[in-house]
């Protein structure tokens, strides 16, 4: 028996409402809850708000997507052209935005690149995890059991650890502890200045305690070659760390010279005969892909231009990493997050 009277018709708007109500208070509950845990300047608390909002509001892609499904269903089976066409353009776009929200944020890939064979060794270069708003802890222990796979001599990490992380440091970076390889890092701008909230020595205890080694302003072997860590070139720190390095004599000749930094912009404040490669993150690749209009940015973003692989410049090979992780919004499209094994 059917009931599509007045009073079944205002209690199924009822039952609407409620629901609309029901999902309103959960993410507003996820929102401050999250919200409440983060670390942030005081002044970027709605801008924090906001992206909490975007990161859990999103999740009404799915139920919308298998809205617009049913409905498009609908209007097929009517044979109302319009209307089908319509229905299909709004929800390959919802499908589109389902899969860079939720698919290939997630989808890690690795990509394998030989550089020549002056220091004989294999890496794994990552950057721009920005654990924190939209990347969690369970994220995070994902990429390590994934370079735990590979078969590589160090880890190395080109900065940007975090996006307003929760206060408890020790325990957010505490997987990194479980990395079988050695693994050394560098500041980014999210973690040594704005945006983001000053804790660049935190999060090097954190780091610390979980046997990653900060080599911001040091230089330590590597095969047959020796790595300059340099900090972050927009904080000021990588100008500093090269004041200071250049006070120190390598001891290795040009080609086995190799800088690990976040900004690849860096590549300019090198001298000729500093180094022969360079290896950065910053960029995300664009994060989201779109053809003409993100390279067109990026252009602008930045000194040199990167984007992601590399580069042949007068003053070294540089080699530009897309990172692993994300932030502004939490999507990536047509830029998966990748670990890059270099082998020179």
């Amino acid at each position: 028996m059917r009931f599509d009277g007045p009073i079944a018709r205002a209690g199924s708007r009822g039952w609407r409402a409620l629901l609309a109500i029901a999902i309103v208070v959960l993410l507003g509950a996820l929102v401050a809850r999250d919200f409440q845990g983060a670390w942030y300047e005081e002044e970027d608390r709605h801008r924090v708000i906001a992206k909490l909002a975007i990161y859990w509001c999103s999740w009404l892609l799915w139920p919308t997507l298998l809205l617009l499904a049913r409905e498009t269903w609908r209007t097929a089976r009517r044979r109302k052209p319009a209307a089908t066409v319509a229905g299909l353009v709004a929800l390959a776009l919802c499908a589109c935005f389902t899969w860079a929200r939720f698919i290939e944020p997630n989808w890690l890939q690795v990509r394998e690149t030989t550089l020549g064979t002056s220091c004989g060794v294999r890496v794994a270069l990552i950057s721009d995890l920005h654990v924190g708003l939209f990347v969690r802890e369970a994220e995070l222990q994902r990429l390590v059991d994934r370079l735990n796979t590979l078969q590589v001599d160090a880890v190395l990490v080109a900065g940007d650890w975090t996006f307003e992380p929760g206060h408890d440091l020790r325990s957010t970076f505490a997987p990194l502890a479980g990395l079988r390889h050695r693994t050394l890092s560098v500041l980014g701008n999210h973690d040594e200045q704005r945006p983001g909230p000053p804790l660049a020595d935190e999060l090097q205890q954190a780091l610390a305690a979980a046997h990653v080694e900060a080599i911001d302003g040091k230089r330590v072997p590597l095969g047959r070659c020796e790595l300059q860590g340099l900090g972050d070139r927009s904080a000021g720190s990588a100008e500093r760390d090269l004041a200071t390095s250049r006070r120190q004599p390598w001891g290795v000749d040009r080609a086995h010279r190799v800088v690990l930094t976040h900004n690849p912009d860096t590549v300019f404040d090198l001298e000729p005969d500093e180094a022969a490669l360079l290896l950065a993150g910053h960029t995300h690749g664009g994060q989201i892909d779109i053809p003409v209009f993100t390279k067109h940015l990026l252009a602008h973003a930045t000194d040199g231009g990167f984007r992601q692989g590399l580069y042949e410049l007068k003053n070294a090979r540089v080699y530009v990493t897309p990172g692993v992780g994300i932030d502004k919004l939490p999507i990536r499209f047509r830029v998966p997050p990748t670990i890059d094994v270099l082998a020179f």
